[in-house]
């Protein structure tokens, strides 16, 4: 017998307990919740499409996903920007093959129907032969999502007619999460997004986002060749080993670093350690990275503890920023399948011997040539596999790092902790995620994801 959603949904609390630090492994492997995740989650929340760098022009276009849907995010001929579904109104068939591109119009290869930019049916083929004349085109235009929105270049988009405004969702927390790379200069997105496929599920890759306890181990070789950039060896004293029970001499990167963590409603989060903690560890040529923050005209946008920001924003569910200008989408295909978009930002009046630097360094850290996702992807695929055991499964994840331990202080509109590295950010995403699950409404969400002052 089938479970039903109501049957699922009573049973959320039972699987994320952030009194425990517990976490039921089926979350990660199960269809029926995946397909919640698909409804309550992606159909309902404003989802990252695009940079309005990438549609300069009029005719431009970008395909974005949004939950199981593609949509075209195009520049009209007044330079307004309309978020169109690519599927055909008359048959379904994808009205754009392409990933991005410059058009007059929309065609479909199916029977040629035809879209102007701005969604509406322009063309019939034997519009009199075959209709009559009686097809009313006004009535077939491309659908487009409820709610379409900016922020500084930043394009969202969300199913939800009643979702808050895009500001309103992403809160102090989300808006600085985007400040932080809106605000190193006249941004635009290197064109070329990097797009591969892991063999994992999507919350992995996001718990992984706040993980600065793993970098050590899993990013061994990666740290040995300068890939992680640090200034010294330090033996990590938690007491790794060798099957001799040999210390393996791995260096500290960050378990010992002063951490800031930023809790925001709705799920959004920022953790990592702090930029003086960063700045103390890497090599002076790579301190560049933060140098653009120590100017008074930055450091007033992004407020005292913005400022501090040296670990990676997320802005639920799958928006992913680097300290060094990425985004990152990961966005699931099915529980077991996610793909992972890269997108690298520049200065446009940066050098071009600072842009090569700079692509330089994103391109051998993140994406399908990237040094640390080569590495983190073979964890999170291996992670995903055994959550389908039969006796795998029920063996709950652990993350109990300063588990309510963690003193919130409100300031700002912001809810920080700061404390050494810790799994909060994790375990606070997982807690949004089962209330979104719920399907509560707007008002209730947001009063369940206001954090306390102590987690």
């Amino acid at each position: 017998m089938s479970v039903t959603t109501p049957e699922i949904q009573s049973q959320l609390d039972s699987l994320v307990s952030l009194e425990t630090g517990e976490i039921d492994r089926r979350i990660f492997s199960d269809e029926q919740i995946f397909d919640l995740e698909m409804k309550y989650i992606f159909g309902r929340a404003w989802l990252f499409l695009c940079h309005e760098s990438q549609i300069p022009k009029r005719g431009d276009f970008f395909e974005a996903p949004m939950g199981r849907d593609n949509v075209l995010v195009v520049r009209q001929r007044d330079g307004d920007i309309k978020v169109l579904l690519n599927t055909c109104t008359h048959r379904g068939n994808a009205v754009c093959r392409a990933e991005e591109g410059n058009v007059k119009n929309f065609m479909c290869t199916y029977h040629g129907w035809t879209f102007g930019l701005d969604g509406e049916l322009i063309g019939v083929p034997g519009m009199s032969t075959f209709y009559a004349n009686g097809l009313d085109k006004s009535k077939h235009p491309l659908r487009q999502p409820a709610q379409v929105a900016g922020y500084r270049g930043f394009v969202f988009a969300t199913f939800d007619p009643d979702a808050p405004p895009l500001e309103e969702f992403l809160g102090p927390t989300g808006i600085l999460s985007l400040d932080l790379i809106a605000e190193k200069g006249d941004m635009e997105v290197v064109p070329g997004i990097q797009k591969f496929v892991l063999r994992c599920n999507w919350k992995f890759t996001v718990d992984n986002v706040f993980d600065f306890y793993h970098p050590q181990i899993t990013h061994m070789s990666a740290i040995a060749v300068g890939a992680i950039p640090v200034t010294s060896n330090v033996i990590d004293d938690g007491g790794a080993k060798n099957e001799e029970g040999q210390d393996l001499g791995v260096a500290q990167l960050s378990t010992d670093m002063q951490a800031i963590t930023m809790l925001g409603e709705y799920g959004h989060a920022i953790s990592g350690p702090s930029q003086l903690a960063v700045e103390a560890q890497i090599p002076q040529e790579y301190r560049s990275v933060f140098d653009w923050r120590h100017t008074p005209e930055t450091q007033a946008k992004l407020g005292p503890n913005g400022s501090l920001v040296g670990g990676h924003p997320h802005i639920f569910p799958t928006t992913w920023l680097t300290v060094d200008s990425q985004l990152s989408l990961r966005i699931p295909r099915s529980p077991g399948v996610t793909e992972v978009w890269w997108f690298s930002f520049r200065d446009k009046n940066a050098s071009p011997e600072e842009k090569a630097a700079q692509l330089s360094r994103q391109i051998h850290a993140f994406g399908p040539a990237g040094m640390l996702e080569q590495e983190d992807g073979e964890n999170w695929s291996q992670s995903t596999m055994q959550t389908r055991g039969d006796q795998s499964r029920r063996v709950p994840q652990a993350l109990k790092m300063g588990i309510r331990r963690g003193k919130i202080r409100h300031e700002d509109g912001l809810n920080i902790i700061e404390s050494p590295v810790n799994e909060y950010a994790q375990l606070w995403t997982y807690y949004a995620w089962k209330e979104w699950l719920k399907n509560p409404s707007w008002d209730e969400l947001r009063t369940r994801t206001v954090p306390g002052d102590l987690l």
